[in-house]
């Protein structure tokens, strides 16, 4: 009998795999709100800051980025995901404000109608 050989499978992260893939440069090209000299950031990440894997342009919510597949993800630098985060989160919150606002108006106009209630 032959001795089994044993294999070394090499686990590749999620980040690797963007890395590979899409090159080790942020792909921001401004969706952080910067506007980058020639349309990309170029930005790296350092061994105290390293690259993200996000998606691009980043969703409104966590729900949609947590759904979003690994083929989807790209390479962001620590600064413009933040930045691009930040802006989304504000965004949302605007969106949300408009919804209630909606809402709000909606129901001033069904009490108006029904003559206030009484």
């Amino acid at each position: 009998m032959s001795p089994r050989r044993k294999t070394a499978v090499a686990a590749v992260t999620v980040l690797q795999q963007v890395l590979l893939k899409h090159g080790q440069l942020c792909v921001c090209a401004g969706n952080c709100g910067t506007e980058h000299p020639s349309k990309e950031c170029g930005g790296h990440g350092t061994e105290k800051a390293p690259m993200l894997a996000a998606p691009y342009p980043l969703p409104l919510t966590e729900h949609e980025t947590a759904a979003v597949p690994v083929s989807e993800l790209r390479p962001w630098c620590p600064p413009c995901w933040r930045k691009a985060r930040k802006r989304t989160t504000e965004i949302r919150a605007e969106l949300r404000r408009q919804e209630l606002h909606e809402s709000q108006a909606a129901l001033f106009d069904i009490e108006a109608a029904t003559g206030g209630g009484r």
